[in-house]
C-alpha cells in the first residue's frame, strides 16, 4: 500500500518557530556585521527560503549571490560535489556569509569553504538554519546555528526529497521507508 504525504510527514518546526529563529540569527549577524558590508552567499535550492528571510530581517543593505552544487539523490549523498552555478561576486577582500539550510556530512559545505577561499575574502563564516547530530567531514567552525536536529531526514521550508516537499512552509521529519509519492 502507498504511503500519503500526511503518513510520511511528522511535524519539527512550525512556520512561527523558524520565523522567530531567522530572526533570532539575523539581530546576531547584525550585531557583527554591521559596519562590514558582507556579502551574503545563499547555497541553492534548499536556502533559497531561509535565505531570503533572513537577508530580510538584516536591518541594513548586504550585498547577495548565489552558488549551487549537488551531493544527493534523494536521501543518499553521492561521494562528490558538483559545482552548478557559481558566485558572480569578486569576493577579494571581502566579509562573506555562507547561508546554508541543513549541514549534514558537511560535505558540500567544505568544498564551498575551499571554494571561496580561492576567492581571497576578508573574512568567511557559515550560517545554517539546521545542524544534523551527526559526524561530519567540515573542517571550519559553523558560527551561526539555527537548531541542532537528530541525524533524520527533514523536509519543508527549501529542504525536498527528490525536489518534493520544497514548499512546505514548516520542517517535517520524513518517515524512513521507499516512496512513491
Amino acid at each position: 500500500m502507498n504511503k500519503t504525504a500526511s503518513d510520511i510527514l511528522h511535524p519539527r518546526f512550525t512556520q512561527e518557530e523558524i520565523s522567530q529563529k531567522v530572526k533570532a540569527l539575523a539581530s546576531e549577524i547584525a550585531k557583527d556585521y554591521k559596519k562590514l558590508n558582507p556579502v551574503l552567499i545563499c547555497v541553492l535550492k534548499g536556502g533559497v527560503y531561509f535565505f531570503t528571510d533572513l537577508t530580510r530581517a538584516i536591518p541594513f543593505s548586504v550585498e547577495i549571490d548565489f552558488v549551487q552544487a549537488k551531493s544527493y539523490s534523494g536521501t543518499v549523498s553521492l561521494g562528490k560535489v558538483d559545482l552548478i552555478k557559481d558566485i558572480n561576486t569578486d569576493l577579494s577582500d571581502r566579509h562573506v556569509i555562507l547561508v546554508e539550510d541543513i549541514l549534514d556530512t558537511g560535505f558540500t559545505l567544505q568544498y564551498l569553504v575551499r571554494h571561496i577561499f580561492t576567492r581571497n575574502p576578508a573574512s568567511l563564516e557559515i550560517v545554517t538554519l539546521l545542524l544534523k547530530e551527526r559526524k561530519n567531514i567540515l573542517e571550519f567552525p559553523v558560527k551561526y546555528v539555527g537548531w541542532r536536529i537528530p541525524d533524520e531526514f527533514v523536509v519543508g521550508y527549501g529542504l525536498d526529497f527528490d525536489g518534493k516537499y520544497r514548499n512546505l512552509p514548516d520542517i517535517h521529519v520524513l518517515e524512513p521507508g521507499d516512496y512513491n509519492v
